[in-house]
């Protein structure tokens, strides 16, 4: 896994939620359980939070258009440098092939990611390279590598990579 020092994306859900936890005793979907977590507050804590949510709704529109700079920022580098992994899957179709696939993550706005996964070959295509090791090989990682970045590079530019998650289906959304 390579090393980067680019900070984690600035997410307004998160932060919003965060802040809001206690009043509305669930975060991201989740009960907030008192009685595993119980935090007091102060009323001067109390007042500050409410005045970090005001902010945050008062800047709502700027923190989320700076998320998707931040987030396209994160593609870019992905897109010049994308961290693979690598593995052996049985073919659906025919039990008795191997395929090699890569895969890697996409971070999109709020927080999500899509995994992107792409035919390297089959293990057949590489009788040199024993099985066991396969996944660990530098032929096998650089092709994968170099076939991603194509891959990443043909679909950003064609606009068909996301930028935010897909919406949920009417019929599966929480009725409120």
């Amino acid at each position: 896994m390579k090393y980067s020092k680019f900070p984690k994306v600035l997410c307004y859900e998160d932060w919003y939620d965060l802040f809001d936890v206690i009043n509305n005793k669930e975060f991201k979907g989740m009960p907030f359980r008192t009685d595993v977590f119980n935090y007091p507050e102060t009323k001067e804590m109390e007042e500050k939070r409410y005045s970090v949510l005001g902010t945050l709704r008062k800047y709502k529109r700027e923190i989320i258009e700076i998320e998707e700079k931040m987030v396209q920022y994160l593609q870019l580098d992905i897109i010049r440098d994308p961290s693979v992994y690598i593995a052996v899957l049985k073919d659906t179709r025919n039990p008795e092939h191997e395929n090699i696939t890569a895969k890697t993550f996409w971070p999109i706005v709020g927080g999500g990611q899509k995994e992107i996964r792409i035919y390297i070959g089959r293990v057949s295509d590489y009788p040199h390279i024993e099985r066991s090791i396969l996944s660990k090989s530098d032929e096998i990682k650089l092709k994968a590598v170099s076939m991603m970045k194509k891959h990443l590079t043909e679909n950003y530019e064609a606009g068909y990579l996301p930028l935010h998650p897909r919406p949920i289906p009417l019929g599966v959304r929480k009725k409120e």
